[in-house]
């Protein structure tokens, strides 16, 4: 019975998780991987072996790369002074855990704008640099996505398979 409920428990963890890739609140491939990883102990591992696991822990490291490093790497790309990479990561912060979904997309950009405004007080140059921080903070939640629809038809595959 215990092992029925545990292996509810990991494959709502997958669901959970991969549902939470493209939400940016949530910590998606993460879940989905320790899903994953419990899913293959309850079976001993005869769906998948250590080759695939090696590609679901790729896939988790890159997932949690992109969350943490798009707003930054932005505020780089946009040629921003360290204050407004600063602000980029305070920003980034201050939005995952006040305002969700939208933190994590705004957040940046808006740290950006604020710490660039108060550091240099040239405000086309801090909305040149916000706007470039904004595209990548999009740009990095539509590749977790990706990364997050990868590992479904990677793991279908290895289930399949």
């Amino acid at each position: 019975m215990l092992h029925i409920v545990l292996v509810i428990f990991a494959i709502i963890l997958l669901l959970v998780g991969l549902i939470g890739a493209a939400l940016p609140y949530l910590p998606g491939l993460p879940l989905a991987f320790l899903g994953t990883m419990l899913l293959g102990r309850l079976t001993d591992f005869q769906y998948f072996d250590a080759r695939w696991l090696w590609l679901f822990g790729f896939l988790t490291l890159a997932s949690l790369a992109c969350d943490q490093l798009a707003g930054f790497l932005g505020s780089r790309w946009g040629k921003s002074s360290l204050w407004g990479t600063v602000g980029a990561v305070v920003g980034g912060l201050i939005g995952v855990i006040f305002f969700s979904v939208w933190g994590i997309i705004l957040g940046p950009a808006l740290g950006v704008l604020v710490f660039e405004m108060v550091a240099r007080r040239d405000h086309l140059r801090a909305v040149r640099v916000a706007r470039v921080t904004l595209v990548a903070s999009i740009i990095g939640l539509v590749v977790n996505a990706l990364l997050a629809i990868f590992y479904s038809v990677a793991l279908a595959l290895a289930l399949i398979f």
